[in-house]
């Protein structure tokens, strides 16, 4: 009986040590929470007075979720106008959706696990809100996402505009006049190359990025001081300068402005001098690409990048700087399928569902391209509406994953004028490699070009469509 006693004592004291153990993670859970929410507020705080300063209407709105593993620091503005407010709570929603399908563990394209496990990531949202005369309002949002404790330095920019007065929605294409975006393309230059600090660090290919139909006007909000616009990171400028806006007088948004006078092009030449062309596959990506293209930027030489188009779509400003350091991007397909197994539908879809992701993050479609594996039969390659290039020099970087030994492929090459080395800009140690590589191949007298301008340069030819430019080309 004495031993029943003593068991069933054992028994409720160890249920009671569990009961206090329950109650203590529950208390511990909602300190941590309130702890979380408190340090989100401080960080949406900071974040939103950016923008503070350009909310010319409404009434802000502030919505902090701390979830695991997706949290929510968000801004809106409510105007009292209900059509409009319920269409600004629809595009929260959408921005939230889109947030957490990103960072929603998924399949990648080929099968291979993107995201394994949930990533904790917080999404920011501000926005800056414009009122003209007219009762019309341009909403503007910026998105930020922070994944643990790494801010994306990436913003996203999204415009909305409202008539306020009939309490709707209306579309960007339908306020673009006449001469809209070439008007705006004339000034941007020409302030853009006046203007300090931009005149000194301006892009070099910034006729191209600043073109009409470069997509880059598409995106405005109307001011009481005429049209803005914005341009990423990376645009036109180095990073440093992070978001660059401009305003332009409606005045002279609508009235003619002169466009510089073209230089008539030269006639194509070959060239005696020592070219090499760099190029990367299998990219973009955030770490390794960016840092191959410090070494570029730093010694301002060029390079061609061949990008699959479902990485383009997740890292746009990689590839946007890719771009405005003058390098030049081709398709490498959308996930690096072998074309020569593939029937010639799939090849055509694969071509179109890439060069739409180009265009909408770069503003144009890929003009040349490099077959996955290089594998491109004569059926293939009628198919292929560009350039196809190969290389004449492979590191086989992808099998070392050695610096040194990319250095010991390239150097054992011989004469490299007029060739193309084969790398991918996804390793660590190839970015390690290009920064010893540069350097070195600028001293032995070389200029680094894009493979299309080695082909124009070292061969008189303008790259055509649908031809193999291979390794027996560029020996």
């Amino acid at each position: 009986m004495k031993k029943k006693r003593i068991f069933a004592f054992l028994l409720m004291s160890i249920l009671l040590l569990s009961c206090c153990g329950c109650s203590a993670t529950s208390s511990g859970l909602s300190m941590l929470n309130r702890k979380k929410i408190t340090e989100l507020t401080h960080k949406g705080e900071t974040y939103w007075a950016n923008y503070q300063e350009k909310q010319e209407i409404g009434e802000a709105t502030n919505v902090v979720e701390y979830q695991k593993p997706l949290s929510y620091v968000l801004q809106y503005p409510k105007t009292g106008h209900a059509a409009v407010d319920a269409r600004i709570e629809g595009i929260v929603t959408e921005i939230r959706n889109a947030f957490d399908q990103e960072y929603t563990p998924a399949d990648g394209p080929t099968g291979e696990t993107k995201r394994s496990q949930k990533t904790e990531a917080t999404l920011y949202l501000g926005y800056e809100a414009y009122l003209t005369d007219n009762d019309h309002m341009s909403l503007v949002f910026f998105e930020t996402h922070e994944t643990g404790n790494t801010v994306s330095p990436h913003t996203r920019i999204q415009i909305f505009h409202f008539d306020l007065s009939e309490d709707t929605e209306l579309i960007a294409e339908d306020l673009m006049w006449t001469d809209f975006a070439k008007n705006a393309s004339v000034y941007s230059q020409k302030y853009f190359t006046t203007t300090e600090p931009y005149n000194k660090s301006i892009f070099g290919n910034y006729k191209t990025l600043l073109a009409p139909d470069a997509g880059r006007f598409d995106r405005f909000a109307f001011t009481t001081e005429g049209v803005l616009f914005y341009f990423d990171r990376y645009d036109l400028f180095p990073g440093s300068f992070g978001i660059v806006s401009l305003t332009i007088p409606y005045e002279d948004m609508q009235t003619k402005i002169e466009e510089p006078e073209e230089k008539a092009a030269a006639p194509t030449q070959t060239s005696s001098k020592k070219m090499v062309a760099l190029t990367y596959d299998d990219g973009p990506n955030p770490v390794a690409t960016n840092a191959i293209l410090d070494t570029l930027e730093k010694y301002n030489a060029k390079a061609t990048f061949f990008d699959l188009g479902y990485l383009v779509e997740k890292y746009p400003d990689v590839v946007k700087r890719e771009a405005a350091l003058g390098c030049e991007v081709g398709s490498h397909s959308y996930d690096h399928k072998n074309f020569n197994k593939m029937t010639s539908a799939e090849i055509a879809a694969d071509i179109q569902k890439t060069a739409a992701i180009f265009q909408k993050v770069l503003g144009k479609e890929p003009t040349v391209f490099r077959p996955p594996y290089g594998a491109c039969d004569e059926n293939v390659k009628k198919l292929i509406p560009m350039p196809i290039y190969l290389w004449s020099v492979d590191t086989l970087d992808w099998k070392s994953r050695d610096a040194k030994a990319v250095m010991d492929v390239i150097k054992s090459s011989g004469d490299l004028d007029g060739k193309v080395i084969l790398m991918h800009g996804i390793y660590g140690s190839t970015a390690e490699a290009t920064a010893e590589l540069v350097p070195y191949l600028q001293k032995q007298g070389y200029e680094l070009v894009t493979v299309s301008e080695l082909i124009q340069a070292k061969h008189g030819e303008t790259p055509q469509n649908s031809k193999i430019y291979g390794y027996s080309y560029f020996r």
